[in-house]
């Protein structure tokens, strides 16, 4: 059950929402979470938000964060350790230039203001030509994993069209298994800048960002000749994200992941947040 009137954080980043706890004294307990991240997460009903993030004590950095999905599994996620970061620093948890735990690794931000730097872990199995076959199509593209695994398509979509269909078979596909793998449709914009799109594991649908998703386009852009480092993305909601790293693609390191982390409210939870609904699963 949902501990009553506990607080809360609404953040957002590039487009991406998250619920935010400062769990440092652990009155959220795992043993019943997943069920609490779901009707938490479920939008109308609850909160709302493609995210829930616990912000807990480490002894090897300043902050230890968790990340969860909006099924309730554990994940890892750029735009809201952006958010955690830029949260640590506002509660006085953490100074400006900071270190943060995850389960991936220890990591570097920095907070100015809104904006916020976060490092990236290096990213692994990067792949520039895979093919995958659907129905009558073959398509071509990048795969990386940049804390999560992601596939690259070089791909023009309307933007009032979906890509939810062809997202979630790709997505679903068995040269992604078993666990399955992000989605990503990028395509030149104007000025330089990308425009992205992203399906999300997790999530089951098309997020307005997604921050490793924009680690693997600037990854796959840079190593096709797309793009020159650092890379410029403009998300689904309109907002950008700059990417930076050291090195060729396929050897990439220094991964920075840079953009405004904005704090939107702070609530307090009560019962009704979480009952009277089953989410979907």
């Amino acid at each position: 059950m949902t501990p009553p009137q506990i607080e809360f954080f609404k953040m957002s980043a590039a487009g991406n929402d998250f619920i935010l706890f400062d769990n440092r004294s652990g009155t959220l307990r795992r043993d019943d979470f997943p069920d609490l991240v779901r009707r938490l997460c479920t939008r109308a009903l609850s909160v709302g938000a493609d995210g829930v993030i616990l912000l807990g004590s480490s002894t090897v950095a300043h902050v230890r964060v968790s990340f969860f999905n909006p099924d309730g599994a554990p994940t890892f996620c750029g735009n809201g350790a952006r958010c955690a970061s830029r949260l640590a620093y506002l509660q006085g948890i953490a100074p400006a230039r900071m270190t943060v735990e995850t389960a991936v690794m220890v990591h570097r931000a920095e907070v100015k203001g809104a904006l916020v730097s976060f490092e990236m872990r290096d990213p692994q199995g990067f792949d520039d030509a895979v093919e995958v076959r659907t129905g009558n199509e073959t398509i071509r593209g990048s795969f990386v994993d940049t804390g999560v695994p992601h596939f690259v398509v070089f791909r023009a979509i309307p933007e009032h069209d979906s890509i939810h269909d062809l997202g979630r078979v790709l997505r679903m596909h068995p040269r992604f298994a078993p666990s399955g793998t992000n989605v990503n449709f990028v395509e030149p914009g104007g000025d330089g800048v990308l425009a992205i799109r992203t399906y999300e594991r997790g999530v089951e649908g098309e997020t307005l960002a997604c921050g490793t998703g924009c680690v693997a386009a600037a990854i796959a852009a840079v190593a096709s000749g797309k793009a020159e480092a650092p890379v410029s993305l403009r998300t689904r909601s309109g907002a950008l994200v700059r990417v930076r790293f050291e090195g060729p693609p396929k050897r990439a390191s220094g991964v920075r992941l840079e953009g405004e982390a904005r704090l939107v409210y702070v609530g307090q939870l009560t019962e009704e947040a979480t009952q009277g609904f089953q989410p979907r699963t």
